[in-house]
Order: structure tokens, then C-alpha cells, then sequence
């Protein structure tokens, strides 16, 4: 019989030794679902930043002396930076939205209205045309997004009023009145949107830009540039040449920026979330290292009760290192086996994560949009992840049967025959 052969007979005939494989493969289990549930957050995350805002933006508004200048010349001023593929100018303001003909349309203190972002980009309307209403007045295409959808209960081809407010103009060339100008306007639901997202299908209306501009007696047009970075070109660094580039075309002042990567517009959420990915990886480590840390006491059972096992392989010739490999290996056979068994049951959890929600929730959702930001929950098993993981889960049970087995060298051969 070989030392192989002995070591898997040990783990078949001793339930202890299972019981530590089901501990070690339950902790796996469970750090496997957290790290991918928390990676498919953040890459789903990372994805809606950058496909929402670019993978760097220029705000105009921020732009020197609040001038806004024609987009040629910022197309001219970015052409030479490295990185840079196109430039997606977007027109952001802030409305009121209700249904066409009610009272809240006419009255900007009305509950009833729906305070969302206007949106203006160039793509998504090319099949859709701009109406007029019976006076003449232009009723613009919307996309809204399924939430502001759902909470207006509205549907594709309702008619809806905006309300918003410009700045008015003074009189004089040097006086400027603050009182701001109401604006109205009307538009039809042409579709209704689905980012992912909880929060940006709740806030946001898109329209086209070129309309939406007139509707504000916007000059510009736009203010602010979407960035779309080369294939493997680093958005921090081409925000960083950006911003440089403005400067020395005299857009921008320095130490007041007005370029931003995904990162930066990503703010404390995004950082929240990449402290949360490591904070939670070391708690749930833990639960690995306690259920690792069985294997002391089980293999020093093992060693105390095979005591006579031991010296017969001592006086067949096992030196104390060999007998020490024999148990280390021994420990790292329960950890393999506990591995693979967790990464099995961790890989059924996170395909069936909306079921095992409603076990624990007792059919009610733990994961609310609301206050999780996505409609579902995000997964992405990430491989690299996996291999630090059963790399630090083997070498963790390597560590801990040292002790054991540095006892089950030290046993005296004579005194291993005595025992019974």
C-alpha cells in the first residue's frame, strides 16, 4: 500500500476528515458568490459610467469666462491627442414633466410633476420627426426611461409637457434681470429606454439636440463633450492630455479643470464600491481560515489515534520528513476536494442567485433596485479572482497541517508499537 493509497483510505473511513472538506467547501462557496457578485456590480457599474458618460467628458460650462465655442473648435483643439477616437457633443438641462393638458403643466409648484435631466445627442432619433401641435408649436421626439416611464404611467405615443427655466436678460448691455424666464413645451413618447440601471432609468428624458436647443435659445448647442478613447488607450491619462490641450488653447484656466475621466465622474459610488470588493473578500476570507483552521484539530486527532500506523511506516523505513509530506499532503487532499466541491456549490449560487433571493427573503427581493442601483443582480465570475483564491485556500491548509504533522514525526517508533 502506498502513502497515496493510505492517505485516501484516512479520508474515506474517518467522517472528521469529510466534515472538514464540507467546512472548507461551504466558506469557498460562499467567498466564490460574494467576489462575483461584487465584481459583476462593479463591472456593470464601470460599463454605465462610461457608456453614460463617456470615457472622459469636457464641461463646458466650466470652460474660461463661461464662453462656449463652436464644436470645430474644439474637434481642432483635440485633433493631435493621443487617444482621443470621437467627440459626442450632449446638451444637459434640468424640467419639469407631466401629461399634456393637466393642471400640473400650467403650474410649476404642482406635485405632480417629475423633475428629470434633458438630455440632447445626436444618435436614436433618425427615424423619428419633429410634430406640430394645432398652433404651429413644435411637439419634439422623447425617449424616457422605463422607470420615469412606469411612474408616469405612460406609454409609447402619450403626450407630455415640459416646463423649465432660462436665465433672463436685463435690459441694458451691463444689467442682467435674475428673474428666470419660464419655458413650455410639448412632447410625444417615442420610446422608452432600459440602461440597467435603477437610478438613470428613474431621472432622465433624451431628446434630439438640435431641437432641444432651440427650445432653450441655445447658441452653443451643447455643453459638454463626451470622449471616445481608442481601443486600449488609458482614459485617465487622455483626460489628463486633454485638459492640457484646452489649457494651452487658452479654453480653460489652470487648476480649474474642466476635463473628467470615467473614473472621476464615477465619484465616491465608484470608490464606495471598490473599498466594499476588498473590505468583504477579507471578511468572508475568514470563514475560510476558520474552516481551514479545523484541519489542526482534525489532523491531530488522526495523528493521535494512528499513532501505531505511524511507527509501522517508521520501522518500514519513513524518515520524519516523508511521514510529515504524508500528512501535509493528506491536508491538502481535504482542501482539493473542499475546493472543488465549494467551487461547484458556488458556481450554482451565482446562476441561481434570483432563486436562492427568494429562499432567504422568504419570497420577497433582498437586492432592491432602489437602493442597489440595477434591476437585477449583477454577476461576473472573474478568473483571476478564483485562482487567488484556491491558491490562498491550499496554502492556508498547508500551513496549518504543518502542525500536525511536525507531531506525527516526532512520534517514537517503540512507543507507537505499544499502543493499541
Amino acid at each position: 500500500m502506498t502513502l497515496a493509497t493510505l492517505g485516501i483510505a484516512y479520508f474515506r473511513r474517518r467522517p472528521l476528515l469529510i466534515f472538514s472538506a464540507v467546512a472548507i467547501a461551504l466558506g469557498v462557496a460562499v467567498l466564490f458568490s460574494v467576489l462575483a457578485v461584487m465584481n459583476g456590480f462593479l463591472a456593470e457599474l464601470q460599463t454605465s459610467i462610461r457608456t453614460i458618460s463617456g470615457d472622459a467628458a469636457v464641461d463646458i460650462s466650466r470652460s474660461r469666462g463661461g464662453e462656449f465655442r463652436p464644436l470645430e473648435a474644439y474637434e481642432k483643439t483635440l485633433a493631435d491627442v493621443d487617444g482621443v477616437d470621437h467627440l459626442d457633443p450632449q446638451l444637459n438641462w434640468y424640467g419639469l414633466i407631466g401629461r399634456r393638458g393637466s393642471a400640473a403643466v400650467s403650474d410649476p409648484r404642482s406635485t405632480d410633476l417629475s423633475g428629470l435631466l434633458l438630455i440632447g445627442v445626436d444618435t436614436g432619433f433618425e427615424d423619428s420627426e419633429v410634430e406640430s401641435d394645432a398652433g404651429g408649436r413644435p411637439i419634439l421626439p422623447m425617449r424616457l426611461g422605463v422607470g420615469a416611464a412606469e411612474r408616469l404611467d405612460l406609454e409609447v405615443g402619450d403626450l407630455l409637457g415640459v416646463i423649465t427655466f432660462v436665465e433672463g436678460s436685463g435690459a441694458g448691455s451691463r444689467e442682467r434681470s435674475k428673474a428666470p424666464q419660464l419655458l413650455q413645451m410639448s412632447c410625444r413618447l417615442v420610446e422608452t429606454i432600459k440602461t440597467g440601471r435603477y437610478d438613470q432609468d428613474l431621472d432622465r428624458a433624451v431628446f434630439p439636440r438640435q431641437a432641444l436647443a432651440e427650445f432653450l435659445s441655445s447658441t452653443a448647442g451643447f455643453n459638454e463633450l463626451l470622449i471616445r478613447t481608442t481601443p486600449g488607450a488609458d482614459p485617465v491619462q487622455v483626460a489628463a492630455d486633454i485638459e492640457r490641450a484646452m489649457q494651452l488653447a487658452g479654453f480653460t484656466h489652470p487648476g480649474y479643470p474642466t476635463t473628467f475621466s470615467w473614473r472621476d465622474r464615477g465619484g465616491n459610488l465608484l470608490r464606495a464600491v471598490e473599498n466594499q470588493r476588498g473590505m468583504l473578500s477579507i471578511v468572508f476570507f475568514f470563514i475560510v481560515l476558520v474552516a481551514a483552521y479545523q484541519l489542526v484539530a482534525t489532523l491531530t486527532l488522526t495523528v493521535t489515534e494512528k499513532r501505531r500506523d505511524i511507527s509501522v511506516l517508521r520501522a518500514l523505513g519513513a524518515t520524519p520528513r516523508r511521514v510529515i509530506r504524508f500528512f501535509v499532503s493528506l491536508g491538502l487532499l481535504i482542501s482539493l476536494i473542499g475546493i472543488s466541491l465549494g467551487l461547484l456549490l458556488g458556481q450554482w449560487l451565482v446562476q441561481n442567485l434570483t432563486t436562492v433571493e427568494k429562499w432567504v427573503g422568504g419570497g420577497q427581493p433582498i437586492f432592491r433596485a432602489e437602493i442597489y442601483k440595477f434591476d437585477h443582480i449583477p454577476v461576473s465570475v472573474d478568473p483571476g479572482s478564483v485562482v487567488v483564491l484556491v491558491g490562498a485556500t491550499l496554502l492556508v491548509a498547508m500551513v496549518f497541517s504543518l502542525i500536525p504533522a511536525w507531531r506525527a514525526s516526532r512520534v517514537k517508533v517503540i512507543d507507537g508499537l505499544r499502543s493499541r
